[in-house]
């Protein structure tokens, strides 16, 4: 007997070296919330007939893939993993020798992208690593009574067998008191501005992949970067009509999340990230409230390309990992 329980599903990820070509090992294995990233199959029905009633005969495989999604607490090194691949390009800085290092992640422009190898390990049933994974989607959220959290939808190629026995490290978790969100009508404004009194946050980071197929095989030849779109929410107290207004005009910010973790690194650093927005719009408002209930804002937010800066968004990780190498073709 075989049977498990979903604790007992483990996930590991690892950069490929080279773009497309599984790892043997994880980097790193993922104490993770939940995982259904499985074997999926496109069928086709032989829709040919022989003189019966019976609507068919046979079926087909003619696609073959892996997906699903990942979900688990936001660590401090896991998520340089997701942003090495979706940013697609990455510079170090050592903050404390050997110890600790500030990760800084800008957008490759190119729909080819550093790649992830899967490691999936159902129970003692099967052991296998996935080649090409791509994060489709990533939603990071957060509240202010609980962990901030992730969810990753994430797609790959083609399964092979592996035996690698997993291990954990050592991680770095945030919680909404960790969080600061600021804007400003320019970058250097966010320095001075005052932090938004905010109940809960969620960003949205949106890949675009692309599946692309081949004669030959049942398996994505490629799984390309097709864009990035970055989208959020927020709840806050309605104490004044600043968001309001913001909603109601073509006026764009600059926004700031910092999540600084307490546990303490190094030198006395903090785990951190940042993500910087260099052009956000106000996409949408709303006002709720009961007659005995604060009356809060929820306000919806898109980030965009700022020709001035050259970017949309930044991201910066401090953390312990010490690269983040990304694969060749």
């Amino acid at each position: 007997m075989s049977e498990f329980v979903g604790k007992e599903i483990e996930l590991g990820i690892a950069l490929e070296s080279t773009i497309g070509t599984a790892e043997t090992t994880a980097d790193k294995w993922v104490k993770k919330v939940s995982a259904d990233i499985m074997a999926r199959s496109e069928k086709i029905i032989d829709d040919s007939t022989m003189g019966v009633l019976e609507d068919s005969q046979n079926s087909r495989v003619v696609k073959k893939s892996f997906d699903g999604d990942l979900a688990g607490i936001v660590h401090a090194d896991l998520i340089g993993y997701f942003f090495a691949q979706i940013y697609g390009d990455v510079s170090v800085t050592e903050v404390e020798a050997g110890e600790v290092y500030d990760h800084s992640f800008s957008m490759l422009q190119n729909i080819i992208h550093p790649t992830l190898s899967i490691f999936a390990k159902d129970g003692g049933v099967n052991q296998e690593v996935f080649n090409n994974g791509v994060i489709n989607t990533l939603e990071i959220n957060a509240s202010v009574d609980d962990f901030v959290r992730y969810t990753a939808n994430i797609m790959a190629s083609e399964a092979s067998s592996n035996s690698q026995t997993p291990s954990y490290d050592v991680e770095r978790d945030f919680i909404g008191k960790d969080i600061t969100v600021k804007t400003a009508s320019t970058e250097a404004g966010l320095t001075s501005a005052d932090a938004i009194c905010l109940k809960d946050i969620s960003i949205s980071f949106d890949t675009g992949a692309i599946s692309d197929y081949c004669f030959g095989s049942y398996s994505p030849n490629a799984i390309y970067n097709g864009k990035m779109a970055i989208e959020g929410s927020f709840t806050k107290n309605y104490t004044d009509d600043t968001f309001k207004d913001l909603f109601t005009s073509d006026t764009a910010n600059y926004m700031q999340i910092v999540i600084a973790g307490d546990a303490t690194l190094a030198g006395s650093n903090s785990p951190t990230v940042t993500i910087l927005l260099n052009k956000t719009q106000i996409q949408d408002w709303s006002r709720s409230g009961g007659a005995d209930e604060l009356v809060t804002e929820e306000v919806s937010f898109k980030a965009f390309y700022n020709t001035a800066d050259g970017e949309q968004s930044t991201a910066i990780v401090r953390n312990v990992t010490d690269e983040y190498v990304l694969g060749t073709v």
